[in-house]
């Protein structure tokens, strides 16, 4: 009963308001308001508040008893389609992140993971393979930018001429600002992939095309398994980030072959899995 009293109440009030508001507008009309201008501006003031109040409660009645309502079909499991889709995402997450933590803990129990067949992918000689799950894909450089520079003829009055060549000159300053910052390095390629983890490389498929990252060819390494993201860096080729609910699996794995046990036991980035 105690739940139903936020919105219960607020609707009972809704009609009591009015109802007082108008019995003392009528009696401040029987003592003479209209001959009085403080009372006159009590009573316009009164009829206001009588017709807002009613208003208001009833809003707030409304929203916190659909809220009630909400709150009732969940626990019964009736959700709605958004409601659906953010457990789901919720569900996925939670199960990504507990595989990651048990990756960590089989492998500083020296227990060989579970391991899976991919067909479509031709292993090395001793390749074996741990998951295949879609993964956020992006790569860091920087590119050659091209832009138009326009120019104008003015004649006519010297105002004119000024203003078309000021004109002129703040386009192609735009342009200019905007093609430098277009070629900037940043993250670029953002799309979803096919990753691949295996224990001597990172595959990811994109349109079609696998491509290979391989440990050995690693040079630095940033786990980011808080923000479900890990990036790579290589010797001879851009840097990779690969981001979403699997990121911190292929990060635990990435670590181990790179730096072995004590990188699962000491940095800082994986103590969130312990």
């Amino acid at each position: 009963m105690a739940r139903h009293r936020r919105w219960i109440v607020p609707l009972v009030l809704a009609p009591v308001s009015y109802v007082a508001g108008m019995l003392v507008v009528t009696l401040l009309d029987h003592v003479g308001a209209d001959d009085n201008l403080g009372l006159g501006f009590l009573q316009l003031a009164l009829v206001l508040v009588t017709l807002g109040a009613p208003v208001v409660l009833l809003l707030l009645a409304a929203t916190r008893g659909h809220a009630h309502y909400r709150s009732r079909r969940r626990t019964q499991g009736h959700l709605t389609k958004a409601e659906q889709a953010a457990a789901q995402v919720e569900g996925a997450s939670r199960r990504a992140w507990d595989e990651a933590r048990a990756l960590r803990a089989a492998l500083l129990r020296h227990e060989p993971p579970p391991t899976m067949q991919v067909w479509d992918v031709v292993p090395y000689d001793g390749e074996v393979f741990f998951c295949d799950v879609p993964a956020g894909y992006a790569r860091f450089y920087g590119t050659d930018v091209t832009y138009t520079q326009t120019s104008g003829f003015f004649f006519g009055r010297p105002s004119f001429v000024l203003a078309g060549l000021a004109a002129t000159a703040i386009g192609n300053a735009a342009s200019r600002n905007a093609a430098r910052r277009a070629a900037q390095k940043q993250w670029r390629e953002h799309t979803i992939c096919r990753l691949v983890v295996s224990n001597r490389r990172l595959l990811t498929q994109i349109g079609g095309r696998w491509l290979s990252f391989h440990y050995a060819g690693m040079t630095a390494i940033y786990p980011e398994p808080a923000g479900w993201a890990l990036v790579c860096q290589f010797s001879d080729a851009e840097p990779l980030m690969l981001s979403g609910h699997h990121a911190p699996f292929a990060a635990v794995m990435t670590m181990f072959m790179t730096h072995g046990e004590d990188a699962l036991l000491g940095h800082p980035a994986l103590a969130p899995l312990v």
